[in-house]
Parts: C-alpha cells; structure tokens; sequence
C-alpha cells in the first residue's frame, strides 16, 4: 500500500506563520449537535488541520461556542479566524461600538483573550461602507467610498494594535467586489466563497493575482456549492434557477469525470485546487469527523493526474459570479 503524503503546510501570507492546506470552516459544525462539532474539531486537530474559521453568524454563535469548547486547552499550535458582521441592522455595521461589543461577545464564545485572525464578514454589503445603506444592499463598487478609513477598519486595525487579533482580512462571497475593496485596504488575509471550484473561477481571477503580488493570504471556501454538494443525489435539483443555463453543461461534464475517473467528488474538487500554490488554504465546512476525514485523505493523496487537471480547468467559468 502506497503511503500518503503529509498534510501540506503553505504560508500564511508574508509575516512567517504557515498553516495546512486544508483548514476547518465552522459553518456546518452546529449541525447536528454540540458534541458532534466538538468531535469534528478535535478531529481536525488529531489530522493536524492547523487552521480554523468560524463567524458569530453561524448557528447564532454556536460555531464558536463548539470551536471554543474544543480548542481550550491545547497547546499545539494553530490558526483560529472569525469575523465581525451580520449585527441585526445596517447601521451598527458603522458603530465602532457595536462592533467591540462583537469582538469582545466573540472572545468571550471563544474562551480566548485573543484570535490569529479578525475578518469582515461579506464585504459586499453597503452597510460597511456608507451610512446610507439600506438591509442586504449590495455595494455599488462605482461610487466612491473610503475604505481604508470605514469604522470596522478602524475597528481590525485597533483590535491588532491591542493585542485582541494577530493579523487582520476581509471575506466576500463576491469575487469582484472584494477585489475592488482590496485595492485600498491594508489586510494580512482575504477569503472569498463560492469563487474558486472546479467550475467557478471568479476569485482566481480577479483576486488571486493581487493577494499574491501583495503576499496576502489568500482562503477559498464554498467549493462544492452550488450544484456539486457531495451528499446531493439529485444535483440539478439542487441548483438555483437563475444561474442552470450556465453551469447546467459544466456541472454535467464534471460528474462524467467524476464517474470515469472513478474518483469522489470530494477528491476532484480538493486536489484540483491543491495545483494552485497562491491558495493558502481551502476550506472544508465538515460537519462530522467522517467528512473532514474525506477531505483531509483527498489532500493527502496530491494533486490530480495532469490530463484529468486540464479537463476540469478547461471548464471553468472565470467571469460568472452565483447570485447567492
């Protein structure tokens, strides 16, 4: 039996820090119950998955409660990330106040005086960035705005100074205007959903380039969504109406490699993005031990045979974002 490789540690943008290709997302780890999250978690940590995201919007903060409960006490080191965003109304995303408030509300689920990582939640809001906005308005990346000076930067680069994170960054589900922003803000990381995957490239684009010209670290999450979710029997049921006639024949000729290969999808779509050495680390919203397990093995197998590589890249779409 051939033996599989390490976990794979990159950089972690320019500052030294390294961590594991494969990092935890928090989303889904309130799923189905506390102890099952914590189990995920420690897992993670027993695999050597050295990074871990999680966001107060998740389950109401139960995300970071379980990460919390599961990281207290360990001494090995690792990369713990959350964010602030998602306060209830657009304009406590312009309260220095409101935002401390979350910070320390975050800690204090987190059983921590600190975190590596404090992120913007979903950048593309308006609220973040005008005091005109209006709930789930979208930024108009054509008017002008100050980003470098918004209340939340304001907030991330006061918390850094403080001590409360070590490094700061921004995330999107929204490839292009993340990278609109990121061209005026002094971050150490960016993370963008939904925009890097064996058929959306949006974030390869338009972000990647600059978080490598500028040594930020660069996280992508959302890879098997929408239409390559590894649990969904039926995957054209699951695709949202508005964006079928795009992908509909993309995501078919996936699932033909998938089947011809012989491969998970969970393995395509892992060691495809393992060929890009610009991504830190691509993270996995597991739910239980077994599906980080899957995703931790497909790492651990390497990159993609190099024709079964060119055939999913030539696929992709690098222009079309998913309305989420």
């Amino acid at each position: 039996m051939t033996a599989m490789k390490a976990l794979e540690n990159r950089p972690f943008g320019h500052q030294g820090e390294r961590v594991t290709v494969i990092g935890l997302g928090g989303a889904e780890l309130a799923k189905h119950s506390l102890a099952e999250g914590v189990a995920t978690v420690r897992r993670a940590l027993e695999l050597g998955v050295t990074y871990f995201d999680t966001a107060p919007l998740y389950e109401h903060s139960a995300s970071q409660v379980i990460i919390g409960n599961a990281l207290e006490g360990v001494s090995a080191p690792y990369v713990l990330a959350t964010k602030l965003g998602f306060l209830g109304s657009p304009e406590l995303h312009r309260s220095a106040d409101a935002l401390l408030g979350q910070l320390w509300a975050n800690l204090s689920a987190l059983r921590r005086d600190q975190v590596d990582v404090l992120q913007v939640h979903s950048v593309e809001y308006a609220c973040w960035w005008t005091d005109a906005a209006s709930e789930g308005e979208l930024l108009d990346i054509e008017a002008a705005h100050d980003y470098a000076n918004a209340p939340v930067m304001d907030v991330l680069r006061a918390a850094r100074e403080r001590g409360l994170c070590r490094y700061i960054g921004i995330t999107s589900n929204r490839a292009d205007i993340l990278a609109h922003i990121l061209r005026s803000v002094d971050v150490d990381a960016c993370l963008v959903a939904y925009g890097y995957n064996m058929v959306f490239r949006a974030g390869q684009r338009m972000v990647l380039s600059q978080a490598r010209e500028r040594r930020i670290a660069y996280l992508t999450a959302g890879i098997f969504y929408p239409g390559l979710e590894p649990t969904q029997a039926d995957w054209r049921s699951s695709l949202p109406v508005d964006i079928r006639p795009q992908v509909e024949d993309k995501l078919a000729k996936i699932y033909a490699l998938q089947k011809e290969s012989g491969l998970s999808l969970v393995e395509l779509g892992i060691r495809f993005l393992l060929a890009d050495p610009d991504v830190s680390t691509i993270l996995v919203g597991a739910a239980t031990p077994t599906e980080l397990e899957a995703s931790v093995a497909a790492a651990q197998q390497g990159v993609l045979p190099t024709d079964l590589h060119a055939a999913i890249e030539a696929l992709g779409l690098s222009d079309f974002i998913p309305a989420l």
